[in-house]
């Protein structure tokens, strides 16, 4: 077998870097044109397909480019830590008393980005988005400029399931939002070698022991033939391993995840 590294020559995409799919080109085409918006956004795809990425690039590209970034994790959270964030608090301060929401002061000139919103309960979605909307008009009445853009993201199979619920109406009537659709990586797999490549390079620069990491035709070949439930992450993830079982040398495809191949482990040259 041939292990020669394969060497990846990276195209020059004009809208970024990481991708060559046409699909995903269009994405970006679009997210720079509602970056310059003040709309809020819901962004929806399969679990790993890039979701928090592209709210990234709305944010780096938006005129409150400068502010913060708050991402806020939906999942696992209990309901004092819910009615902190979002529901609004007293709290006293050398000016007296006041009403504190946490998250929307935490994202001021900048994005709150509300991780997982799909995960929620109906109750707990339409109550946040309530007190948003409610801590925007406490807040910032006299600076609206200072408002942070919402934007939910929304795992693809729960979407299916709110989309047919009043609860969808209720979220569009009270957020009218831009809505983006993120293809999952089987259906652009043209940006396998170049996500690749992303990835090996993150991993070299981070560690100079593996400043040779490379992947062979064969393990490059595999990555593309596979359709990647777990979209970019598990990607990531798959890479990550070869890395570590390659000692930062040439990936092979032994040196992959098992769960790529649909041979089971006790399985030796087709026997049982």
């Amino acid at each position: 077998m041939d292990a020669t590294p394969y060497t990846i020559q990276l195209k020059d995409p004009s809208i970024d870097k990481s991708s060559q799919s046409i699909l995903m080109q269009d994405i970006f085409q679009k997210v720079l044109r509602i970056a310059k918006l003040d709309s809020n956004v819901f962004i929806v795809g399969e679990i790993g397909s890039g979701k928090k990425r592209i709210a990234n690039l709305i944010h780096q590209n938006s005129r409150n480019a400068e502010g913060p970034f708050y991402s806020y994790y939906c999942v696992d959270i209990n309901e004092d830590e819910y009615k902190e964030a979002f529901w609004g608090h007293l709290q006293f301060t050398k000016q007296g008393l006041s009403l504190k929401y946490d998250a929307l002061e935490k994202a001021i000139h900048g994005i709150l980005y509300l991780d997982q919103f799909s995960e929620l309960s109906p109750i707990y979605m339409i109550n946040i988005i309530d007190s948003y909307l409610k801590g925007c008009k406490q807040l910032f009445h006299n600076n609206v400029q200072a408002q942070p853009r919402l934007v939910l993201s929304f795992n693809l199979e729960s979407y299916r399931g709110i989309v047919k619920t009043t609860v969808w109406n209720q979220l569009l009537n009270r957020l009218n939002p831009i809505v983006i659709m993120l293809p999952p990586l089987r259906e652009r797999k043209e940006d396998i070698p170049i996500l690749i490549e992303y990835f090996l390079e993150e991993i070299k620069g981070k560690y100079e022991e593996y400043k040779d990491l490379n992947i062979s035709k064969q393990a490059l070949c595999k990555c593309f033939n596979y359709d990647w439930p777990g979209n970019i992450r598990q990607l990531k993830n798959a890479i990550t391993q070869g890395a570590i079982l390659s000692y930062g040398q040439t990936i092979e495809s032994r040196h992959l995840p098992f769960s790529m191949s649909w041979k089971l482990p006790y399985e030796y040259n087709g026997k049982k």
